[in-house]
């Protein structure tokens, strides 16, 4: 990531959404998580309802009055904004459930955001 796309990232509504939520002890960073989910909720093809660990980390999420907002960062190049959407589309289902039940909360809004295209995407 360039210099210039921290920048433009700290310039995005977004980014001042984080920093009202970190002002109010409401942002977090790196939080890692584990849950259980039926394997053939995983798109592996597996008919299995046996239960299957997945782990991992959740880049940001931060409270607002209403809800959890999940930030995903992607470094990926692309062309079009879909094509992070279609690849990481489960991986924010992943988080969305994790937090809902780490927290109690509803998770009400899901964002990838590309330091690619320079631009937030609602997952």
């Amino acid at each position: 990531v360039r210099p210039y796309d921290i920048y433009a990232f700290g310039r995005t509504e977004l980014a001042k959404r984080m920093m009202s939520a970190k002002e109010h002890g409401r942002l977090h960073t790196e939080q890692p998580f584990v849950i259980k989910l039926p394997a053939c909720d995983l798109d592996l093809g597996y008919a299995s309802r046996e239960p299957v660990l997945v782990q991992g980390i959740i880049d940001a999420y931060f409270y607002e009055d209403d809800g959890i907002v999940v930030v995903d960062y992607k470094t990926d190049y692309v062309e079009r904004g879909e094509e992070l959407l279609e690849k990481y589309g489960k991986q924010l289902h992943y988080y969305e459930i994790a937090l809902e039940q780490l927290t109690g909360k509803k998770v009400k809004e899901k964002v990838i955001y590309s330091f690619c295209l320079g631009k937030c995407l609602a997952g």
